[in-house]
């Protein structure tokens, strides 16, 4: 099996395609001479030109798997190399190229790299990187690279990276008003929330702005995910019907998480909203997260959606099935409950 991670020249490339350099040439539509150069050099791709490489692409079987596997597998294993070097233990395993990966190979290398930058202690840097993953996908890269050594776990050692996490995170532009700040202090607390089961007291602050509820939002999901604790899910349905700046967070939060409205500094939504991307991401969740979790959808979340979104995306029917699937298997008495009464809601106002 070829090592895709290692230069190997065009001829090496196109090898099973059984073409000489004239057929490469020919059926690319580029100069002999041009192939010629490229053809015995194993890092071609840093000399080839654009024009040039689109033609061998779209004409020779073999040059694109070349090209994207070569490009991410190069970038992976320069970070393995740091990243080892600052003392983490990567997984391989779950970095191998599949395509039946659910995350795409280039958000668990995007995580790779943010996990160098938290290491190295650059705040700049990790603000930047961590900012662009408030996404569906990306948020499972940073899943992966946190959560507990597991099949799945980018590192074997994750308490190294949390430890690093929490000594950054009073540096990250404490004074000034920055969404990228924002967004990247509410996803420590998300993710360090679920891979310790706790909030350390720097990401517990105390609500007064859009920051700080996001904060302490992201903090609490995690904590429901990891701990399943219902009675801290039934403390936050409390606060949020008691701080309006936590209800908008609350709002805001799925919708741009799922991309049926794209993430702002402002954080707010059009007035007319269709929630389908929110209807598929809680339908999955409904199946797959703790009982407190769903307490928390179907007494917090869920109500506010409606309330923006009568039709839920189209799909209420589709979100009175996913609960009373849901009920089959919980556990929890108050849970069941407050699933049966939202279901009773969706029915009456039908």
């Amino acid at each position: 099996m070829i090592d895709w991670s290692q230069p190997h020249s065009l001829a090496k490339v196109t090898e099973d395609a059984g073409f000489t350099m004239s057929d490469v040439a020919f059926v690319s539509g580029l100069d002999e001479s041009t192939i010629s150069r490229l053809w015995n050099d194993p890092h071609w791709l840093d000399r080839v030109k654009g024009h040039s490489l689109q033609a061998l692409v779209a004409s020779v079987p073999g040059v694109a798997e070349y090209f994207a596997s070569y490009s991410v597998l190069t970038r992976r294993d320069k970070l393995i190399g740091y990243l080892e070097a600052k003392g983490l233990q990567i997984n391989h395993q779950a970095l191998r190229l599949s395509n039946a990966q659910r995350v795409p190979h280039q958000y668990l290398i995007n995580a790779l790299e943010t996990a160098l930058s938290i290491m190295q202690g650059d705040e700049a840097r990790t603000c930047a990187l961590i900012a662009r993953f408030w996404g569906i996908q990306q948020n499972q890269a940073l899943e992966a690279l946190y959560s507990p050594a597991g099949e799945a776990s980018l590192l074997r050692n994750p308490g190294e990276l949390v430890a690093a996490s929490l000594d950054l995170i009073p540096r990250l532009n404490p004074k000034t008003y920055s969404f990228h700040t924002i967004i990247t202090k509410a996803t420590f607390a998300h993710h360090l929330g679920m891979a310790t089961g706790e909030l350390a007291q720097l990401l517990r602050p105390e609500i007064t702005d859009r920051q700080s509820a996001l904060m302490v939002r992201s903090g609490i999901m995690g904590l429901l995910i990891s701990s399943n604790n219902t009675d801290l899910a039934q403390k936050y349905e409390r606060l949020v019907a008691a701080t309006p700046v936590l209800a908008v967070i609350e709002e805001w939060a799925f919708p741009t998480y799922t991309r049926d409205s794209r993430p702002n500094a402002d954080f707010s939504l059009p007035g007319s909203l269709l929630l389908r991307r929110t209807a598929t991401e809680i339908m999955r969740e409904m199946g797959s997260y703790p009982d407190a979790y769903i307490y928390y959808l179907v007494t917090t979340y869920i109500p506010l959606a409606l309330s923006h979104d009568p039709t839920f995306g189209l799909r209420t029917q589709d979100l009175i099935k996913a609960i009373s699937t849901r009920i089959e298997t919980c556990g929890d008495a108050t849970v069941r409950n407050a699933c049966i009464m939202l279901i009773r809601q969706l029915k009456e106002s039908q």
